[in-house]
């Protein structure tokens, strides 16, 4: 599962897999207060003039709406919405949040929502197999709505599990956007927002439907959406067919009730058939009988197909034909409660996630052409050359990345990693820069002072000794300052890494928190972060050491010329850290690591 943030409007329009608006202020937060009332009816109008029509061709029908329209209307005020008859339909129309809604419609599904049904909005993303793409409905607007990039923003971080929304809540109490809204907007204002920042206040997820004329029918997630509105005509067409004969308006009285039904039992295949995937899936990921000396993983072995899904193989830089858009999915069958989704979520987060999607930030679908066509993107690589990084290398390439790679020595013990390093970089012909630090402080780590002795603690031991003598001081701290200053003069989009905080020895510059940390602020340090927003990547960060070998077999990744070991020598010592872990995860693996020959 890739999560990336929309940062333009051709993105949206030409995205295909599934699709989230967020409006924080405040047309999501109003339709999911819409919906969480009870109202079976909700549409949505990114375009003025139609609503208009269709609300005087349909006067029964509420409208909200902050632009001035020649109907009755109430504004756009998700306190409005909360108070509003059950029983009426509702039609809304807003000067950006409803238009990214109706603007998004090639996806496979479109959501919406904010911070007012967060949690609820993050299990259904999770649910998906597919790459997602956050859309802000500031990009539709004429003014920077500084609490939709917030929200996004948080929503990702939450699903890769690292931050919380409050702490985007809290930092958007600190904009003036927050105190021009509260004493100039709306006369609902401090109600509206009261609603819109109540994390998950509104458990119910917007699923939109495009109907035929162009508008958004509204509703909850996984639930067929109402075949009336989908298949409405013109309001000239239904003036018309009123003078037809009374056994032709039974006959078209009965369509809606047939076209639900088809959708019930269309619905219920699509759950049938993700709970016959599901089990393939539990199946497919017991361990593989050890095969004989081969880099291949075993050929029943699929658990991290779904991290290549779309992407290109190292060795072929060809773009791809678009998948076709998949029918919209339902949502899981037992749907636990508002509260019991949160603490399961909280849960996810905080603790190391053994999926078989990689969590990392991640800003491509997949197509080695971009979004519809749009050049490749840039990323600085850090390449130490040994397994994880590797990896790193080989799964930006597939993923339509140009690369060039970044290697520090920094006084290492040995150059092995350095010679490995250079030796995959001139491989795959791409640009590979070698800096050289000579910090003398660094000779407290027994990685650079040879008159150290290396560690040799039992693996299962090694994440609970603390942090070892191995760690570098300030290492991944000082390759992203070193790799901003790279991406700034190349203008590059993106740094990716190799930090893991599964199977790794302990060192704090490889959580998390220190990445997103660093994300923000090589975001607000650099020009190409200022002005056209980077992002820090971390592919590996929530996979196993044994999930790592399998997506480096899965890559082609050159086992051979990878270097993990710290102490150096013609072969690796079996006995440091980075030895067993990586004995480790070939072993689970049932992959032979091709580096010992």
């Amino acid at each position: 599962m890739n999560v990336l943030i929309a940062k333009t409007v051709d993105e949206c329009e030409q995205w295909t897999d599934v699709a989230v608006v967020v409006d924080v202020l405040r047309a999501a937060t109003t339709v999911c207060a819409l919906l969480e009332r009870g109202k079976k009816d909700v549409l949505v109008f990114g375009d003025a003039e139609q609503a208009v029509a269709f609300a005087k061709a349909h006067p029964d029908f509420e409208v909200y709406s902050e632009l001035d329209l020649p109907v009755a209307h109430e504004d756009n005020s998700p306190y409005a919405a909360s108070r509003s008859n059950a029983r009426k339909p509702a039609l809304v129309v807003t000067a950006a949040g409803t238009k990214a809604v109706t603007c998004a419609r090639q996806a496979s599904l479109v959501l919406a929502g904010g911070f007012c049904n967060f949690y609820a909005l993050a299990e259904a993303l999770t649910s998906q197999n597919k790459d997602v793409l956050l859309i802000p409905s500031a990009l539709y607007g004429t003014s920077d709505d500084v609490e939709d990039g917030l929200c996004v923003q948080a929503l990702k971080d939450f699903i890769q599990g690292i931050g919380t929304p409050e702490d985007a809540i809290v930092e958007f109490n600190n904009t003036m956007r927050y105190g021009e809204f509260m004493k100039q907007g709306p006369k609902t204002a401090e109600k509206d927002a009261k609603i819109a920042f109540k994390v998950n206040g509104l458990p119910v997820v917007p699923q939109i439907t495009c109907a035929k004329e162009g508008y958004g029918v509204c509703h909850a997630y996984g639930t067929p959406a109402p075949a009336q509105w989908l298949d409405e005509p013109p309001a000239e067409a239904s003036a018309q067919e009123a003078d037809e004969p009374a056994e032709e308006a039974v006959q078209e009285a009965e369509t809606p009730r047939s076209a639900t039904k088809r959708i019930k039992n269309f619905f219920s295949d699509i759950l049938h058939a993700a709970k016959e995937e599901k089990a393939e899936l539990e199946k497919s990921v017991q361990p593989a009988a050890a095969p004989e000396k081969t880099a291949s993983a075993p050929q029943s072995d699929d658990l991290l197909d779904a991290v290549l899904k779309q992407s290109q193989p190292a060795a072929s830089q060809t773009p791809r034909a678009a998948e076709p858009a998949p029918e919209q999915p339902a949502a899981p069958a037992d749907k636990p409660a508002p509260a019991a989704q949160a603490d399961a979520l909280r849960e996810k987060a905080s603790g190391p996630r053994q999926s078989v999607t990689l969590p990392g930030e991640v800003t491509f679908s997949g197509k080695a052409s971009g979004f519809g066509g749009k050049a490749k993107k840039k990323a600085i690589v850090l390449f130490s050359g040994g397994l994880d990084s590797t990896t790193c290398l080989y799964w930006a390439i597939a993923h339509g990345y140009e690369c060039e790679a970044l290697t520090v020595s920094y006084g290492q013990r040995h150059d092995r990693e350095v010679l490995a390093a250079q030796m995959i970089a001139r491989n795959l012909g791409i640009k590979h820069h070698l800096i050289t630090l000579n910090l003398p402080w660094l000779s407290c780590c027994s990685l650079v002072d040879k008159n150290q002795t290396l560690p040799d603690v039992a693996l299962e031991d090694i994440p609970k000794e603390g942090i070892p003598s191995t760690y570098v001081p300030g290492r991944n701290l000082m390759f992203l300052a070193i790799a901003g200053s790279l991406l700034d003069a190349a203008g590059a989009d993106a740094i990716i890494a190799g930090p893991n905080a599964v199977d790794f020895s302990g060192y704090p510059d490889c959580t998390p928190a220190f990445f997103k940390a660093a994300a923000d602020a090589l975001n607000r340090g650099t020009k190409m972060g200022v002005t056209e927003g980077i992002e820090v990547l971390a592919p590996l960060m929530r996979l196993s050491k044994t999930q790592i070998v399998q997506l480096a077999a899965k890559l082609k990744v050159p086992f051979e010329l990878t270097w993990s070991c710290y102490a150096g020598g013609q072969k690796p010592c079996g006995h440091c850290d980075s030895c067993k872990l990586r004995a480790k995860g070939f072993a689970e693996a049932g992959i032979h690591d091709t580096s010992l020959d």
